[in-house]
């Protein structure tokens, strides 16, 4: 619109029918134009009114800044003030520092749409309400990216007290450190090679008797295979008879026939010899 006005101001200076007739319409246009901005103001009117007396929308704004202050607080206790924390309490701290900024990152989806609707209807708004709404939503919304910078600043500001600094002594070279110089002497020495060749002693003696836990070790792995045995002997048993008695059964019926009852004494038939002919029957 801006630019028919500008076009409709250079090339409609003559005094012409068609001239007239165009700026008769351009007029036209503004009318309807201005008429769409006064609808288009009324409805954003009405809605900015519509959000200033629902409560949901001031509900999740007084939620959202007590949820707020209360990260605030837990990020405070998660915080190290003893220097000689052990290992226990950073990993507690860390947790908590890790769920605080799930729950950050989980909100941030409702602080972006307080924000566009703020952006939207409540800005350049006189009136007490708006001003107030307008600022809860802005406090709103630089809290939570503050909570959100500070809880990763934190974070790896403990992650990197967990790991070990090389270039510190360890504690035997602190013990050692200190102890006084007499403690270097002769006496100290002889006393040091005695405790040496102990510890090596026992080391020999340590390696060579079996330790409990082999011992433990070895004892389930003997006790799996007697189970095994076990159960595995009676049906061993089982197949064996049942192989000897396939071994006793004849293969056909013949063996049973009377047939071949005589055979042993029908092989001596040759044998046998009458000089003086068959004896009588």
């Amino acid at each position: 619109m801006v630019s028919v006005n500008v076009n409709s101001k250079e090339f409609l200076q003559t005094g012409s029918t068609e001239s007239r007739e165009l700026q008769e319409r351009v007029g036209q246009l503004r009318q309807h134009w201005d008429t769409v901005l006064g609808a288009v103001e009324s409805w954003r009117e009405g809605l900015r009114q519509s959000l200033m007396q629902c409560q949901d929308f001031h509900q999740l704004s007084q939620n959202l800044l007590l949820w707020l202050a209360n990260a605030e607080s837990r990020r405070q206790k998660a915080q190290i003030t003893d220097p000689e924390a052990g290992p226990r309490v950073l990993l507690e701290c860390q947790e908590e520092l890790m769920q605080l900024e799930k729950e950050l990152v989980e909100h941030q989806p409702q602080v972006n749409t307080l924000q566009e609707i703020s952006d939207s209807l409540l800005i350049k708004r006189h009136g007490d309400d708006y001003i107030e709404a307008e600022e809860k939503v802005h406090v709103i919304e630089k809290k939570l990216k503050q909570l959100l910078e500070q809880v990763s600043q934190d974070l790896m500001s403990l992650q990197g007290s967990r790991i070990p600094d090389p270039a510190l002594p360890s504690l035997d070279e602190v013990d050692a450190g200190e102890q006084p110089p007499a403690a270097f002497g002769p006496a100290s020495r002889a006393k040091q090679s005695g405790a040496e060749r102990t510890t090596r002693g026992k080391n020999k003696t340590d390696s060579r008797v079996p330790s409990p836990t082999d011992t433990g070790s070895s004892r389930p792995q003997r006790s799996f295979l007697a189970r095994v045995f076990r159960v595995a002997l009676p049906l061993q048993l089982l197949l064996l008879l049942l192989l000897l008695l396939a071994c006793l059964l004849p293969s056909s019926e013949q063996d049973y026939s009377c047939t071949q009852a005589n055979n042993f004494a029908r092989s001596f038939y040759p044998m046998l010899r009458y000089t003086n002919g068959p004896p009588p029957t």
